[in-house]
């Protein structure tokens, strides 16, 4: 680079080394510009790069010294390279200045042909993430009317499994101003509509339309102003359709650049509307799943329900019935008295759990620290006697994120895991682990996670998937720990209410492992709930 000038006497000591800054800094731009760091990237930019350059070069060099010598009579070999050098910028060059040149004139010659062409852009891109089919309605309509100056336009869709076509969203013009139409039994008209492949001027379809139906159509259309109609047809099936009004400027028709780019426009936004009205069938279908789901667990607690009361009740009728006849053996009315109050309790407990089930409490939101929680539940199973034979082994990690949660309602769900977990081990016993740690991800969400871990009998795999349905148990013993099927159901919900998981793992015969995962405090995204608004809250309530 600092030597290169002198070949044609250009001294540009002692500030050549300039030259070297250049260089280094045009080397950077290229290295980072290019993504060339990669060195498979590098080498097969490179191998590329040479193979262009000889298949120009070869040809053009030999052509460059050739005319040099016809033309000047001699030839110089430090010309010719500059010659080659810049043939091979502009050669490699030469499309992306087509590309910018192409725009430049359009923008400064051409300007309404590259505004259509901008607005056919801008239109393709507003639509790409939409698939809620109100605002993609919206969008369409709130789209087309601006950039092509139109006073006003509407967007009717077909009702599904009916002949009427419902105004769906409007600009300009209110909706309460627009009436559906019938097109169903309207053959001609609807069927020259679905074959169509262009937007209809409302003057020429009065001249097409023969019947007096369709005419009454057109009729309808023609007296609220429309101009034109375009047809939303994809693969071959009419979605819809847009009306418009008159242009602003010219207060009546369209020219023919104007229709051609609504027609345009229509393919760009019937495949949109396709895709928002799958999206919609989808919804409804898993709208109709999750209420089989609903009504199957409905089937499910009703059938536990009567289960785990019917039981209770029948010592209940045993002893109301006998009572009468030994009213005087001291002995049997001791022991089913004790019976009958513990099945009582049992109906109590029972009771309670299904108004917790179905009428959760709004949790309290505040900062908590999970392994001050953890070690407070840990103390309550210790000093439990009947937990004499588990060992616990606790891991909680020092400076743990706190979580916004509801102290108590957490402590609800912990100790519903670890009674269940010790419980799992019982005679034998068995050690039981709890851990905590802090789980982060590159640019998603950070979770602290707890992790209770036991050496008990496992899940089968069967039961995993129902583990968490109401009244689901695998408890069946008639001791203290008989479950009824909403513990695990209940701690569920309250996970999901503080926007968390839980995940399971479990091997038969080995134990069980079940993961809860909060969002950090910092990076969970509703606010925690203060005293003073839940005061509000339960003042409006």
């Amino acid at each position: 680079m600092t030597t290169f000038p002198l070949w044609y006497g250009i001294n540009l000591q002692p500030n050549g080394a300039i030259l070297l800054t250049v260089y280094t800094s045009v080397v950077a731009y290229t290295l980072l510009r290019y993504r060339l760091m990669g060195l498979g990237m590098a080498f097969e930019r490179g191998v590329t790069g040479t193979l262009l350059v000889l298949l120009v070069a070869f040809p053009a060099y030999p052509a460059l010294l050739l005319g040099q010598k016809w033309y000047f009579g001699s030839i110089n070999i430090g010309y010719s390279l500059v010659e080659l050098l810049v043939l091979l910028l502009l050669v490699f060059g030469a499309s992306s200045l087509k590309t910018q040149a192409t725009t430049f004139i359009t923008k400064a010659f051409f300007k309404e042909r590259y505004d259509q062409y901008k607005t056919v852009l801008d239109f393709s891109k507003s639509l790409v993430s939409i698939l809620e089919l109100n605002d993609l309605t919206s969008t369409i309509v709130q789209s087309i009317c601006p950039s092509l100056g139109l006073q006003w336009g509407a967007l009717f869709l077909k009702k599904p499994g009916g002949k009427d076509y419902d105004p769906i969203s409007s600009f300009g013009k209110p909706l309460r101003d627009l009436s559906s139409l019938q097109l169903g039994h309207l053959s001609s008209l609807e069927e020259h509509w679905r074959q169509g492949t262009t937007c209809f001027v409302i003057t020429e379809m009065n001249e097409l339309m023969k019947d007096p139906e369709s005419q009454a159509v057109v009729a309808k259309l023609s007296r609220i102003g429309t101009e034109v109609c375009l047809p939303l047809v994809n693969k071959n099936r009419l979605l819809g359709f847009c009306i418009f009004g008159p242009t602003v400027d010219s207060g009546g028709g369209y020219t023919s650049q104007e229709l051609e780019l609504l027609t345009t426009l229509s393919q760009e936004a019937s495949v949109a509307l396709d895709n928002a009205l799958l999206y919609e069938e989808l919804k409804r279908s898993q709208s109709l799943v999750r209420r089989a789901d609903r009504l199957r667990s409905l089937e499910t607690m009703a059938a536990g329900l009567a289960h785990e009361i019917r039981n209770p009740l029948t010592s209940i009728k045993a002893f109301v019935d006998l009572a009468p006849e030994r009213k005087d053996d001291e002995q049997f009315l001791a022991r089913f008295s004790k019976v009958v109050k513990e099945d009582v309790f049992r109906i109590e407990r029972l009771t309670r759990e299904i108004l917790d089930y179905a009428k959760p409490m709004e949790p309290f939101l505040r900062e908590e620290d999970l392994n001050e929680i953890i070690e407070s539940c840990l103390y309550t199973l210790r000093v439990r006697p009947s937990h004499e034979l588990i060992v616990i082994e606790a891991d909680l990690i020092r400076d743990l994120p706190k979580v916004f949660a509801d102290r108590q309602q957490l402590k609800q769900v912990i100790l519903n895991f670890l009674f269940n977990a010790a419980e799992a081990m019982l005679p034998k016993g068995g050690v039981l682990t709890v851990r905590t740690r802090h789980l982060k991800f590159q640019g998603q969400q950070d979770w602290v996670q707890l992790e209770i871990q036991d050496a008990g009998s496992g899940i089968a795999p069967e039961d995993i998937d129902h583990i968490f349905d109401p009244f689901f148990t695998t408890k069946h013993l008639s001791q203290e720990h008989e479950g009824t099927g909403l513990g695990l159901a209940i701690a569920h919900q309250i996970i999901q209410e503080h926007q968390g998981k839980i995940e399971v793992q479990s091997v038969k015969g080995r134990g069980t492992t079940f993961f809860v995962n909060l969002p950090r405090a910092e990076s969970q995204l509703p606010p925690p709930k203060t005293s003073e608004t839940a005061a509000q809250t339960s003042g409006q309530s």
